[in-house]
This record gives C-alpha cells, sequence and structure tokens, in this order.
C-alpha cells in the first residue's frame, strides 16, 4: 500500500507541475540588433574575400604546374593549349620551354608504317550517303558514310584572295555534302583561307611544299581509295596518289591502332576521314569549344569512333575553328567561332 501510495503521489506532483508549467507566460526572445556595416568595412570584407580567392587561385596554380598531383590533367592542358594557333599561352604562362616539349614529346603520335593498298578493294556502290549523330563524354558529332568512295573527292577551293565556306563549295559543285580537309596559314586572324600551309596535291600538280621533302599524306586515287603514308611528290605519285593534303597524325593504319595515350592531341573540335576494306568511306566531324554543348574529342576518342564504324585506315584532318561537315545543302555540325563558317583552302567533297 505503500508503494502504491508513493506512486499516485509521484504522478500528482508531475501533473501538477505540468499545469503550472502552461501557466507560465512565455518568454519572448530578444532579437539581436542588426550591426550595419559602414562602407569602409565593406570594402574591408571584399578586399579580404579577394584576397582568399587570389591566394587560393595561386596555391591551385602550383599545385596543378608545379607538383604531379594532376599529372594528366596537365599532359591534358599543355597537349590541347599546344596544338591551337592562337591559345598556347595556356601553357607558356606556367610552364618552361622544356617542360612543354617533354610532355609533347612523350605525348607525340609517331607514325610509322604507311597504308597497305592492297588491304581495301573499292567497288562501285549504289548505297545511299546517310548522315548519323554521334555522341560521347563531353562531345557531340557526326558521322557522314559514303558506300562508293568514288564519289569522294578533295578539292582546291580557293578563289582569288580567299577560300570558300563548305556551303558555298557543296552548292558550287553540287555535291552531297562535304568536309574541311587540309590547314592554311591565317597571319593577321582573319580566316581567309587563301594561303596554303603544307604540301599539298592536287590532279597530281604539286601547288605548295617542296617536291624532295617527304611529308605524312593523306590522299585519294583514281578510284578513290584512301592512301596514308611518308613520301616526296614524286613517291606520292608512283603509289597512286592524284590528289593529297600533309597532316595527321594516322589513327589507324592497316587496321593497326596508332593512338595509345588518351591526352595525346587535348581537346578539341576534330575532322577525320577513314575507309573501310569495302572501300566504304567514312567522313567524321566533332563540335568543341561550347561548354554545355560538345568540349571536343581527343585523338584516342576519334580513334574509337573510326574503330566502332570498321575502318581500315583513318587519319585526323584540320580540326579547331575550321571544323564543318555540310549535307544536303545544309551545315549539320555547329563552328565553335561566333562568326559561323570559316573559309577553307580546301575541302573533301561527295559527288551526286
Amino acid at each position: 500500500m505503500k508503494f502504491y501510495t508513493w506512486i499516485k503521489e509521484k504522478l500528482e506532483r508531475e501533473e501538477k507541475q505540468k499545469e503550472e508549467k502552461v501557466k507560465e507566460p512565455k518568454q519572448k526572445k530578444e532579437k539581436k540588433p542588426k550591426v550595419k556595416r559602414t562602407w569602409k568595412q565593406r570594402i574591408l570584407l571584399c578586399l579580404k574575400v579577394l584576397v582568399s580567392f587570389i591566394i587560393l587561385g595561386i596555391l591551385f596554380i602550383v599545385l596543378f604546374f608545379k607538383t604531379n598531383l594532376f599529372q594528366s590533367y596537365k599532359e591534358l592542358w599543355v597537349q590541347t593549349a599546344m596544338t591551337t594557333m592562337s591559345h598556347q599561352y595556356l601553357a607558356t604562362w606556367f610552364l618552361s620551354e622544356e617542360e612543354i616539349q617533354e610532355i609533347m614529346d612523350r605525348l607525340e603520335v609517331k607514325n610509322d608504317e604507311n597504308s597497305d593498298n592492297s588491304g581495301v578493294v573499292v567497288r562501285k556502290n549504289k548505297g545511299e550517303v546517310t548522315v548519323e549523330k554521334i555522341t560521347g563524354t563531353g562531345y557531340v558529332g557526326y558521322v557522314m558514310i559514303v558506300p562508293d568512295a568514288s564519289k569522294v573527292k578533295l578539292i582546291d577551293t580557293r578563289i582569288e584572295d580567299r577560300g570558300l565556306k563548305l556551303t558555298e563549295i557543296v552548292e558550287k559543285y553540287n555535291a552531297i555534302g562535304a568536309i574541311n580537309a587540309g590547314g592554311y596559314v591565317d597571319p593577321q586572324g582573319k580566316g581567309m583561307g587563301n594561303i596554303l600551309l603544307d604540301a599539298v596535291i592536287m590532279n597530281r600538280e604539286l601547288l605548295n611544299g617542296d617536291k624532295d621533302t617527304s611529308s605524312s599524306l593523306i590522299g585519294l586515287d583514281k578510284k578513290g581509295k584512301l592512301i596514308l603514308g611518308r613520301y616526296t611528290y614524286q613517291e606520292a605519285l608512283d603509289v597512286g596518289m592524284e590528289s593529297a593534303i600533309k597532316f595527321g597524325p594516322y589513327l589507324i593504319v592497316n587496321g593497326k591502332n596508332q593512338i595509345q595515350n588518351a591526352n595525346s592531341g587535348g581537346l578539341h573540335p576534330r575532322t577525320a576521314i577513314g575507309q573501310r576494306q569495302d572501300g566504304t568511306m567514312i567522313l567524321v566531324v566533332i563540335d568543341g569549344r561550347q561548354p554545355g554543348y560538345s568540349i571536343g574529342a581527343n585523338l584516342l576518342e576519334l580513334q574509337t569512333i573510326f574503330e566502332r564504324y570498321g575502318a581500315y585506315n583513318a587519319a585526323n584532318l584540320d580540326g579547331g575553328y575550321s571544323s564543318a561537315m555540310c549535307f544536303d545543302g545544309e551545315l549539320v555540325t555547329t563552328p565553335s567561332t561566333l562568326l559561323g563558317e570559316r573559309y577553307l583552302p580546301n575541302a573533301f567533297i561527295v559527288e551526286k
């Protein structure tokens, strides 16, 4: 009974305490007065934040460029910067010539084999020319499949003091489609496309370059067979090249992949050409330098695309601002310049 009485009293006390708490008025929380900063204090705060960002930026630059913590990303950065004509300062500001050269040499693609012409048989094929959109990690591009390689021609597109835009080329030659081909000299940055950069052969005539100097050429014979190899002018004619440009590197030669490192070549808009053993031509253009849409592709990614489409031989062409593909009278790719299409000195066209 005593225990029961004790429990009962305890419950009554707790109930009474609850009732008293309910009756007590709630104390209002005192609001802390807002401290208004003077304009001097605001400026000082902004300066502190700015200095903090500068210090963090310098620290990141030191860690990125002067240590091996981000070695792979540093190599990609250098390759991307140094394989452009106008943005090499992004590497030269932070690294010495020796450091840059060491990275460039280590990631250089060395093509030591010429394509074997007997490995490809070009036949007349009445299949339709098609264009497919492709996507990958960070890039958007287009692949043009041309069953009849004899319809693919490498042409000189210069008129007077400029080249032609790709849409102009397609209209002028009444072509099904086209892609840009070789590079050119652009001394004033106007992109007029009329000054040839390296060796160029058109209709067996040497338009530019030294006839006795061997160059890494990308060319076509009379039937439309893609020929890759290091040749002098006469040697190129001897192996059957009708038209050719100097460019590269080669991506696939005689069915063998040439690119081993993902950082080789950096990230850029890309244009490339390849061919299957049955003669089918594969033209590829990757858009780039457009965050949120397409950054670009490296050479290993480009090689993988050709491998996926069954290429036996494939080579990288001029890229960057010049990369473009036109099909059925319209530009299907998106140029990376605000000015749109650039003037081109030459192009690969697909005849009707």
